[in-house]
């Protein structure tokens, strides 16, 4: 625990936030869902940080899980690098810390893409989701950022989709009652194409 205290805030920093960050999405589960990640998700769509994180499974796993595993490896990496070799400065030593945090963190995150729930959730594959009627939980649905979509599969549970209008210049107001049409390939399959519902 000395050894920890005494570490460079360089790195220190970065393991505590990484620290925080998982004590807060421990937190938001059991008190409820809050969209955190959607919402880094939809900031980072089509963003050169997105596609970089699209290497280390973004999409596959939550982006606060990712960038949690990243800050605590970095910053255990490199406190470790401090007390291996204390005579170099420590902005030096993230040239051996920050490789190491994205390798672990790549082999974390397929590890964890294929254990966490995804679009194949409960016998329910992603185009079994073509078809289904849902309403907009978070909107309005236009050209820009994706929205989240709510639906319920065959077997009664619902999932939340990301979504964006199918025709273009289409603006579909939160709580609108909507039909999934299709998938966006242009994004790598992650965003579904609605339309409104018409009764």
């Amino acid at each position: 625990m000395g050894g920890l205290a005494t570490g460079s805030p360089f790195f220190l920093y970065p393991l505590a936030a990484g620290l925080l960050l998982g004590l807060l999405q421990i937190v938001l589960y059991f008190v409820g869902h809050f969209p955190f990640s959607d919402a880094i998700e939809q900031a980072l769509e089509g963003t050169a940080v997105g596609e970089a994180f699209d290497w280390l499974n973004f999409g596959k796993v939550p982006f606060a899980i990712l960038l949690m595993l990243l800050c605590v490896t970095f910053g255990a990496a490199g406190i470790a690098l401090t007390h291996l070799l204390p005579f170099l400065p420590a902005w030096s030593l993230s040239v051996g810390a920050a490789p190491a945090a994205i390798v672990v963190t790549k082999l974390a995150g397929d590890a964890m893409a294929r254990l966490l729930p995804k679009d194949e959730t409960y016998a329910v594959s992603a185009e079994e989701f073509v078809g289904l009627e849902g309403s907009v939980t978070l909107g309005p649905l236009d050209d820009g950022p994706a929205g989240n979509v709510a639906v319920r599969d065959r077997h009664g549970e619902v999932h939340t989709l990301r979504a964006r209008p199918v025709d273009p210049g289409t603006v579909i107001a939160q709580g609108s009652h909507v039909v999934v049409v299709a998938r966006d390939d242009t994004h790598k399959g992650r965003v579904f194409l609605v339309m409104p519902f018409a009764t």
